[in-house]
């Protein structure tokens, strides 16, 4: 049974290849999270991801910006504790965005992420200065980001011994940390001061976020990962 939810998980990520699917959503945390074998034991070991993948883990944070934006955060539900990586200031946000949602799938089976060469550059500078880069990743047409992850080395320093993009630039490690479907509709009055202050669901592969925008959308997933079981939830950092 597991078997069949995996083939019936990737059919619904290829599908979302160039059209929304039903409703607008792309659920990548139904297909390798409550899938089952293969992809959950790929993605749901401590040793490779301390936080789980399982739908039931939260942060939050107070609503900061550098600068101000026409957007009002949804209200931190009771018991939300905030994250120390939402938090801290020396945080940086990018937007990845996928052709093909199977791709992502590989990223999370296989904890590890290849960029666009022109990405590769600003992705190794944010690395080496920040304390944390958190990627959040959009499927191209499928109307949601999916969820974020953080980079755990430098782009050509990963630790993978295979190459599931097939050559598609330089791999580097990541750390999936949450997996939540949000619709773009639901951050559109978020404008990025980085990009010309454009709505945040337009953003190119690899524009970096202001941070108060790509903490709030983080937020945001993990609102809706809190609304699934806000017992299970902890804190990232």
């Amino acid at each position: 049974a597991s078997h069949r939810r995996e083939e019936l998980a990737l059919l619904r990520v290829r599908g979302a290849e160039g059209r929304a699917s039903p409703g607008g959503r792309w659920r990548l945390s139904a297909s390798c999270v409550t899938g089952g074998g293969a992809a959950r034991s790929a993605v749901g070991t401590a040793s490779r991801c301390p936080h789980g993948l399982d739908g039931r883990h939260l942060s939050s944070l107070p609503w900061f910006s550098d600068h101000p934006m026409p957007h009002i955060p949804l209200a931190a539900p009771p018991g939300f504790t905030r994250s120390p990586i939402l938090d801290d200031v020396r945080t940086r946000y990018f937007v990845i965005t996928s052709n093909q949602g199977e791709n992502v799938v590989k990223s999370v089976q296989h904890n590890v992420w290849a960029t666009q060469r022109k990405n590769e550059q600003k992705f190794t500078d944010a690395y080496r200065t920040a304390s944390t880069v958190i990627l959040i990743f959009a499927v191209n047409k499928s109307g949601a980001f999916q969820g974020y992850a953080r980079m755990r080395s430098f782009p050509g320093q990963s630790t993978c011994r295979s190459d599931p993009f097939r050559g598609f630039g330089r791999l580097f490690d990541i750390e999936w940390l949450r997996l939540q479907d949000l619709p773009l509709t639901e951050v559109q009055s978020l404008r990025n001061p980085m990009d010309d202050n454009r709505q945040v669901g337009t953003s190119r592969d690899g524009q970096e976020l202001a941070r108060g925008v790509g903490a709030e959308v983080c937020r945001q997933i993990d609102i809706r990962v809190f609304r699934e079981d806000p017992e299970g939830y902890e804190p990232i950092t």
